[in-house]
């Protein structure tokens, strides 16, 4: 009778076991994030580190799974992926995305320069400008991460770049949509090439040059072709949002919501910091190599806003399609790069 007794109250302790440091509203909440960038990337670099970031923030209440190189989706279809609730985080930059978020291109706009500046812009715009959030909402998601690299520079194989003159008529690899209307309000010539391409293309001569930031142009190795840069051109800027499932967003625990913005915030800062110091050190390391960088400073900049007058009209009409929506957003842009950028 004693063994059968002891038999019962091992069970029953097994049934019921003492609970975990996680129970009774301490549970582990496990979110999944995706992206479409290739580990080692420097953006992927950054996604590892807010990860971390929000998980210390919440003392380990948080746990978020993540898939780089496009692994639970391609980047075409993130924001649906988001909407769905398949990935609870994901990458959206609204240059891939102007038919659905077209308010949140008004950052390309070429009125700022370095990532930092870009950031600080696109952050204060979205807290100032509610529609921009409302334009992700549509969709039932939200931005969390919002921040920018620099705007791109100029690069030519055969013909320095030293003033806006010095564009007219040149054959340049652009990236398409508003950045396509940037470098025509230039007198440049813009060519469509595939990524896959730009090294050949470069190399053939099928373009005189490349608009790109300096990454990329570490990226495609066209350094190893071009003999001249500038840096410090405004050629149209990158923003880019990791935006978050809003149903998701709402079931989260106050304390795990406070995690995720305080490192969403942090990471925006570290990043953009990290990649102007990039841009300066592969400037100096291209003019290591032989390439003649001209760097553009502040007494020059009326000349090179110059030809670019009128652009963010073309933008309220084009891609804003001249809605009040369109017009607010790009008066307050206006304000906050005035007050920002240098």
């Amino acid at each position: 009778m004693m063994k059968l007794m002891g038999l019962l109250l091992v069970c029953a302790f097994l049934a019921f076991p003492i609970a975990s440091p996680t129970a009774y509203g301490q549970e582990v909440v496990k979110l999944k994030m995706g992206d479409s960038f290739p580990i080692g990337h420097i953006a992927h670099q950054y996604a590892l580190y807010f990860i971390k970031k929000a998980e210390d923030l919440s003392n380990q209440k948080l746990k978020i799974e993540y898939y780089p190189a496009e692994q639970l989706g391609k980047l075409k279809d993130s924001l649906n992926l988001c909407s769905q609730g398949i990935l609870d985080i994901a990458y959206c930059p609204p240059s891939f995305y102007a038919g659905q978020i077209p308010l949140n291109t008004v950052l390309i706009l070429p009125f700022w320069t370095t990532a930092v500046e870009g950031t600080q812009v696109y952050k204060r715009l979205v807290e100032t400008t509610p529609e921009l959030t409302q334009e992700f909402m549509k969709y039932k998601v939200r931005p969390l991460i919002v921040n920018s690299t620099s705007q791109y520079d100029i690069g030519t194989v055969k013909k320095p770049v030293r003033s806006p003159e010095d564009l007219k008529g040149l054959r340049l690899k652009t990236s398409g949509g508003l950045f396509d209307r940037i470098a025509r309000q230039y007198g440049i010539n813009t060519v469509s090439v595939a990524s896959p391409e730009v090294y050949e293309a470069t190399q053939r001569g099928i373009v005189e040059g490349n608009i790109f930031s300096y990454p990329s142009v570490k990226g495609y190795r066209v350094n190893e072709l071009e003999k001249y840069h500038t840096l410090g051109a405004r050629m149209g800027g990158f923003p880019s949002t990791y935006i978050t499932n809003d149903r998701k967003w709402q079931t989260l625990p106050p304390e795990i919501q406070k995690a995720l913005l305080e490192a969403a915030e942090d990471m925006s800062k570290v990043f953009a910091e990290a990649w102007d110091k990039e841009q300066i050190r592969l400037a100096e390391q291209f003019e290591k190599e032989g390439m003649a960088i001209y760097r553009i400073q502040p007494e020059e900049r009326a000349k090179w806003e110059a030809p670019l007058k009128g652009i963010d009209t073309v933008w309220v009409q084009e891609i804003g399609k001249n809605t009040p929506a369109a017009i607010k957003v790009v008066e307050n842009f206006r304000k906050i790069t005035q007050e920002i950028a240098r």
